[in-house]
């Protein structure tokens, strides 16, 4: 359609106590290494919703439900009527939305993998998507499109007189003097600030949801050009933000750290609630790439992918 207008083979193998404060460093307590039928499976992406973590999987049209002790519980199959390969997937209450880059399509799927529909057109019906990121929140899928260099808002509900699903809402950044080079991650916080992980200019760039620019995280200092591709929020709050006299409606300050995955450096940089900088620590154990992260913040557990070792490293942090 076209958008309308508008197994496990080892276990975790130590228990290292983590650091206490703001600014202590999560430690690695395990490396999972996920297996099928004794071929290896790559680990791509990861979604924590509530107390199950789904995983995508390099070359599987599948997603995979496990529970906090990576134990896989079931699995979504993504072949109707027609095999999708997940670029990027997101999660919500009823839905499943999946992009898949390389067949320039996004796909709504119910929880069981049912097809509900999908869109492969701008609304000019002619114009491929070009899928790299999504992020849902509010009845909104937010779709970075790697040809567009903008973040795609794009209703998944239906809501009577007002939007339709498939309806494109409005494009981000809504002018042409902050663009996206190559939106490569895109997440949406509690207050309603749109952040997009530009991996082309290695930054992080936050809006408004209606697309205005606001400001840009700090700038980290890295061997390699930033790549950003994965974002979570723990919840350790910074106690530097907690001024009584400061009128805070929005509650930003009362959020956790950011997690930004950098697949470039092998790293994942940490900043405050506003995005300032925190600190920095190494997530690899091969010579490949990480390539997203997940949070339970029920367990101060953090998951990262990695799909060249074929494992999910987990990390732990104290609050």
């Amino acid at each position: 359609m076209t958008l309308l207008m508008l197994m496990s083979v080892s276990c975790i193998e130590k228990k290292v106590e983590p650091g206490t404060g703001f600014q202590a460093l999560p430690v690695p307590v395990g490396r999972r290494v996920l297996t099928q039928d004794d071929d290896s499976l790559r680990p791509v992406r990861l979604r924590m919703y509530r107390d199950t973590l789904f995983v995508s999987y390099r070359g599987l049209p599948r997603i995979d439900m496990y529970d906090s002790n990576l134990v896989k519980l079931a699995s979504i199959e993504l072949t109707q009527p027609d095999s999708v390969y997940p670029t990027n997937f997101q999660i919500t209450d009823s839905l499943l939305v999946v992009v898949d880059h390389a067949q320039h399509v996004m796909v709504v799927y119910d929880r069981s993998g049912d097809l509900i529909t999908s869109f492969g057109t701008l609304p000019d019906g002619v114009t491929p998507l070009s899928p790299f990121s999504v992020y849902c929140y509010g009845g909104v899928a937010y779709v970075g499109d790697a040809t567009l260099q903008k973040v795609m808002a794009v209703s998944i509900t239906n809501a009577g007189d007002v939007t339709e699903m498939g309806e494109l809402i409005l494009t981000i950044p809504n002018d042409t003097l902050h663009r996206i080079q190559f939106p490569s991650m895109v997440f949406v916080t509690y207050d309603g600030r749109l952040i997009a992980g530009d991996a082309g200019e290695g930054d992080i760039k936050v809006f408004t949801c209606d697309g205005r620019y606001i400001y840009r995280f700090d700038t980290v200092t890295t061997e390699a050009p930033m790549a950003p591709q994965g974002i979570d929020m723990d919840n350790l709050i910074d106690p530097a933000l907690q001024d009584t006299a400061v009128f805070d409606p929005s509650g930003v300050r009362q959020m956790g750290r950011f997690h930004l995955l950098d697949v470039n450096n092998r790293q994942v940089h940490m900043f405050n609630s506003l995005g300032r900088y925190v600190a920095s620590y190494n997530v690899s154990d091969t010579a490949g790439r990480p390539s997203d992260i997940a949070i339970d913040r029920r367990r101060n557990r953090i998951y990262i992918a990695d799909p060249e070792a074929g494992a999910i490293l987990t990390y732990e942090y104290s609050r």
